[in-house]
């Protein structure tokens, strides 16, 4: 996620790789209204050096079906290699007066982003239950005092917080009221807060030696949408039940009239609450990962900020706020059309790219997980 490194592997490497991803250019710091330009550590290492030092500590390292260099760390954990490059970030048609009651993404700005890894697909509940098996860790809803995390209330048909779920039994109701739905350790972990899932990237840290973390909303963006500004990992099509897990007929079936989801008429793409991670393989995103859109919204690293129309290099929201930044959409998301009735962008979450979101971060859901990454971007603010 082992230190004797073959010498012809490394030159090997170097013929294969074309350019050179992640010079330390050690860009300037610069404080604005929003993302800060974010500091890269003297950690950092050439791509071709970098791969071989992955290969490292890694089960076996390998080139995917979209031909990005793939990383196996055992128990499923997969991550991805991104080479440095530019991208637009945001989205003009998601302006304030369109996206009226969430984290607008306008204006749209260029990004430069140094390489990094991100998973191939969320953490998982297996994956999360041997962190908590092997350290005794408890996460924010089971602790005292807690509201608990937002599940699905068949009283109301809708989301409100309920103490009593947590990450291991945040369907139960769900369960018991629908036997033929099922879940296993097979489907991401959810009602974890974004301290939990710090906590999970710091456990691995230790096990591994590397630099695990959550990525940053940018470095998350531009795994999911490439460099041509596609709406969706997919591209510009809507999604048609084979792509990802959103509000679709099958949600509607479960959960009708559910106050904050927008139904997709017409498309089914079988699943009513999560589903296992990476099965949606025709929504893969340009770089191989799966389950971008849909199936869960996922914390990134950034704090709260507002998007401005400078350049970014390596942009990071740090600030010490308690809000944190979540992308994705979820299984009761909706597909993120413009111009529909009711409006996709204004009611609930939606499984565009470029859409955003945030919550304190000790809040937890039963639409809310993580994926993981591995970033040379400093995320301490004392350190920028």
């Amino acid at each position: 996620m082992k230190r004797i490194i073959a010498i012809l592997f490394c030159f090997s490497l170097v013929l294969i790789v074309v350019g050179c991803g992640g010079d330390n250019e050690d860009s300037e710091y610069r404080a604005e209204q929003g993302a800060r330009n974010g500091k890269i550590s003297s950690e950092i290492r050439k791509q071709e050096v970098e791969l071989v030092f992955i290969k490292s500590k890694a089960k076996s390292l390998y080139k995917n079906e979209s031909g990005y260099w793939e990383a196996d760390f055992g128990n499923g954990i997969l991550l991805i290699y991104v080479p440095k490059g530019q991208f637009t970030m945001g989205n003009e048609k998601l302006s304030p007066e369109v996206a009226k009651e969430t984290y607008h993404a306008t204006p749209e700005h260029k990004v430069y982003l140094d390489h990094y890894w991100i998973s191939k697909t969320p953490t998982t509940i297996g994956q999360f239950r041997k962190f908590v098996e092997e350290t005794g860790y408890v996460t924010d809803v089971e602790k005292k005092g807690h509201e608990g995390p937002y599940v699905y209330d068949f009283n109301i048909s809708a989301f409100q917080p309920k103490p009593g779920y947590y990450w291991d039994n945040a369907f139960k109701d769900v369960l018991e009221r629908y036997p033929e739905i099922t879940i296993d350790d097979n489907h991401p972990v959810n009602c974890v807060s974004w301290n939990d899932a710090i906590a999970y990237t710091q456990w691995l840290q230790e096990k591994i030696g590397l630099n695990f973390t959550l990525p940053t909303e940018a470095e998350w963006e531009f795994a999911a949408r490439g460099n041509d500004g596609r709406i969706y990992p997919w591209g510009n099509e809507e999604p048609d039940g084979k792509k990802a897990n959103y509000a679709d007929e099958t949600f509607d079936k479960y959960f009708p009239n559910t106050e904050q989801a927008i139904v997709h008429k017409g498309v089914n793409d079988g699943y009513a609450i999560t589903s296992p991670v990476g099965i949606f393989k025709e929504g893969q995103s340009p770089i191989g990962a799966l389950d971008m859109a849909g199936n869960l919204t996922e914390w990134v690293y950034d704090s709260e900020y507002m998007y401005t129309a400078t350049e970014k290099i390596n942009p990071i929201g740090l600030n010490d706020g308690i809000i944190k930044m979540q992308k994705a959409g979820f299984w009761a998301g909706s597909a993120g059309r413009i111009g529909v009735e009711r409006d996709e962008l204004v009611f609930g979450h939606n499984i565009r790219s470029d859409a955003r979101q945030g919550d304190t971060m000790n809040s937890a859901d039963d639409h809310l997980g993580f994926r993981i990454g591995i970033s040379y971007v400093n995320r301490q603010m004392g350190k920028q």
